[in-house]
């Protein structure tokens, strides 16, 4: 039976990027698919009899269904009950999902209504005007949190300001909140990890923190969009691109722009390992088939970012 359990799990693995260490008969698991230990969006079910099971991500909307290898075809009886077995599983995962994201979105809401909007002389302005980014008016989508607890897996070390950005879906929903930890004077605080997103109260695919609207631009309709939120705050200083923040490389190579859309100009990171690179082409790819007009532009210097060229820039001046 070990085999089995063993089997299945590898199989989880392969079509998921994860699985759990020890996945018991019957029971639905929970883990998670990215690098956030807390986003649970994995869940697998190995069936009672040990022959079938049910694996999914919600992160991705990806599901499948597994079968032991066997010299024997199933019985009706057992087609029907594994028939069951999947139905309710795919059941109980759906309702344990349902429940973390609306948890999820009373927290994310909750947690952006006590932040502030961004004004002159908080810790957020100091922040970005150390990266060489002063702009007259702030965005609605980023905010200043004075007193953001901030947890290092199960261990609370202490409230610092923060700066938040609001991620949203093509509709405008929130479904999660970027934090940058930071210091009173503005600086990066001296945590573990100073960049993190809240759970998540939907799928995150697809999503951007959407710091200006679309433009007309000749004639189209136009949007930039870059990795990190100081990346597209430097890139509109900049050029006055409007600009949204994907937050990652693989929000980059997902972002969906809005359904108006007729051009999209991708400012990539130049990164050593190309990753900031092949994201950008994914996005071209998806544009270009979409019917969009498009542009890549990279900074010229391997293992830097257009905030870093900005920055550079900004202090020249």
């Amino acid at each position: 039976m070990r085999d089995l359990q063993e089997n299945f799990r590898q199989a989880v693995y392969l079509a998921v990027g994860n699985a759990p260490e020890l996945i018991e008969f019957g029971q639905m698991h929970r883990f998670p698919t990215s690098t956030r230990a807390i986003d649970k969006a994995g869940w697998c079910k190995l069936f009672l009899d040990g022959r079938a099971g049910v694996y999914g991500d919600h992160r991705t909307g990806l599901s499948g269904v597994w079968a032991a290898k066997s010299t024997k075809p199933p019985t009706l009886a057992q087609r029907q009950q594994r028939a069951d077995e999947l139905r309710l599983a795919r059941a109980e995962a759906a309702a344990m999902q349902s429940a973390q994201w609306a948890l999820a979105a009373a927290r994310n809401a909750e947690t952006w209504r006590l932040a502030s909007p961004v004004k002159p002389g908080d810790p957020v302005v100091k922040y970005l005007e150390g990266r060489g980014i002063d702009l007259d008016s702030w965005p609605e989508a980023l905010r200043h949190h004075s007193h953001l607890p901030y947890f290092d897996g199960d261990r609370f070390m202490g409230l610092h300001p923060a700066m938040l950005g609001a991620v949203t879906d093509a509709t405008g929903q929130l479904i999660s909140v970027h934090r940058t930890y930071l210091t009173r004077g503005g600086h990066k605080a001296d945590l573990p990890v100073i960049k993190k997103l809240t759970g998540c109260s939907a799928r995150l695919t697809g999503c951007s923190v959407k710091l200006f609207p679309p433009s007309l631009d000749h004639g189209k309709l136009s949007i930039g969009v870059a990795e990190g939120i100081e990346t597209a705050l430097a890139c509109f200083a900049a050029w006055n691109t409007p600009m949204v923040s994907a937050i990652s490389a693989q929000g980059l190579a997902s972002y969906q722009w809005p359904q108006e859309m007729t051009n999209i100009i991708i400012h990539a990171d130049n990164d050593l390992s190309q990753v900031g690179q092949r994201a950008a082409q994914t996005l071209a790819q998806r544009a270009r088939k979409a019917g969009l007009s498009e542009q890549v532009v990279t900074p010229p210097k391997s293992g830097t970012d257009w905030a870093d060229v900005w920055a550079g820039l900004a202090e020249a001046m």
